[in-house]
Formats: structure tokens, sequence, C-alpha cells
């Protein structure tokens, strides 16, 4: 990620805060962004498409203004290769703002729903936070599980645990 493209989505959070639509232009920017795929973004980054054709396509495409002009802005600085980053970083404010703790799990199985909802209490009433579990499914892990969030990584799995033994015996 870029510091110019969370100086982007910085922008455009602070906008939809202040203009009360904040839960629209999520909506909005998210649906745009999961709609994009390759000949959209060949169109919108093609040097020889003229930036009012891309603002004009952009304008049927796009219902909220604050997300259609914060595209507008995008093209005319030549900056649509950042939409997926500007998206993330916009993301990361939002789910920071509502208090939301996205954590990956990373297991030999996929965890049952009982699992994931007691690991989901767990961690949310640790962290003070809403916490959105991801099981990532990692056949080379023997038994345990590895959780990762926020830059942290508890690693209870028995491939650590036996890495952990050889580095011991072996020194």
């Amino acid at each position: 990620m870029s510091y110019v493209a969370f100086q982007y989505a910085e922008a455009l959070f602070s906008l939809s805060v202040e203009e009360k639509q904040l839960e629209n232009v999520y909506a909005n920017f998210q649906a745009f962004v999961q709609a994009q795929d390759e000949d959209i973004y060949s169109f919108l980054s093609h040097p020889k498409v003229s930036k009012k054709d891309k603002k004009e396509a952009l304008s049927k495409a796009i219902d909220n203004t604050l997300v259609k002009n914060f595209m507008n802005v995008l093209i005319d600085n030549s900056r649509v290769e950042l939409l997926e980053d500007c998206f993330n970083e916009f993301k990361k404010i939002y789910d920071n703002q509502h208090k939301v703790m996205i954590v990956f799990v990373y297991s030999g199985v996929a965890l049952d729903d009982k699992e994931m909802k007691q690991l989901q209490e767990n961690l949310g009433k640790k962290h003070n936070r809403n916490v959105t579990l991801e099981n990532v499914v990692d056949p080379s892990i023997i038994g345990g599980i590895k959780i990762e969030f926020e830059g942290n990584v508890l690693d209870q799995t028995i491939n650590h645990y036996l890495h952990s033994l050889k580095s011991s015996l072996t020194k």
C-alpha cells in the first residue's frame, strides 16, 4: 500500500463522514471495486481513451456522487491504478472507526462454526472490538492453529512447536 492511496482514501472517508454518507459510500465503493474486471481496468487506465470518455462511462455506472467524484479525481490525476489500494486503505479506516478487527486463523482443517464462534467471542472480549474471522486451511499444519491480526502472530501449531524443539536440540 502506498501513502498516496492512503491520502486519497482518507480524503474520501472525511468527506463521507462530513456529508453523512459513510455507509452509502462504503457500499458503493466496495461494489465498484468488486465489479471491476480486467476490461474495465484496461479501459480506465488506457492512455488513448480520453478522460472525458472515462468519466462519462463512470457517471452511468456509479450511483453515489462522492464515489463518482472520487473516481473523477483519480482519472484526472492518472491514478486509476491506485483504485484497489485506495479501497483497501478506506476499508482499514472504516474498520478502525467501527472497531472491527480482521483476524486470519490458519488451521490444518476447516474449523467448525462452534469453534469459530468461540474464538471470535474470546478475541472480541480480549481486544474490546468486533472480530471478523477468516479461516485459512493450510494442509501443511499438523495440528493446532495460527492466528494473525494487525501485525501480530500467535502460532500454536504443532509445526511451530516441533520447529522450536528442533532448534533447541540442535544448539
